[in-house]
């Protein structure tokens, strides 16, 4: 799941502050669980270790979640959105919403390195999920 499907689908909101991305999404994720899906819900979340919001499906599903960072500089991070076939989002509004990208904090979270290759930061994903 991509929590950015949710933040730029719906257009013209009645006002600014309704959270509906997280609230939409959120119950989307606890749905695929009760109904045994592996659940990959993918974003950028601006949130703390104690987040509402994560802690909610943290506490839903504890035994088997996970939290990982991906950590890349800003002209990284624009280098893998422009190799996206269809990005959500402009370059210039990626570079706008940088600043807010940032680990949790939360004891779960792994921090992957901009270092790691692709190859590595899968297996190193599926040493720790066991998949």
């Amino acid at each position: 799941m991509e929590l950015d499907h949710y933040r730029f689908s719906f257009v013209n909101p009645p006002n600014y502050d309704h959270d509906l991305e997280y609230e939409m999404s959120g119950s989307d994720v606890l749905i695929g669980l009760k109904l045994g899906f592996d659940v990959i819900f993918d974003g950028n979340f601006t949130a703390t270790a104690h987040d509402p919001f994560l802690e909610k499906l943290l506490s839903a599903h504890p035994e088997e979640t996970y939290l990982f960072y991906l950590d890349a500089s800003l002209n990284e991070t624009l280098k893998r959105h422009q190799a996206k076939s269809h990005p959500r989002i402009s370059t210039d509004k990626m570079k706008e919403v940088y600043q807010y990208a940032s680990p949790t904090g939360h004891e779960k979270e792994v921090i992957i390195p901009q270092s790691s290759s692709i190859e590595q930061t899968v297996e190193h994903i599926a040493q720790i999920t066991g998949i």
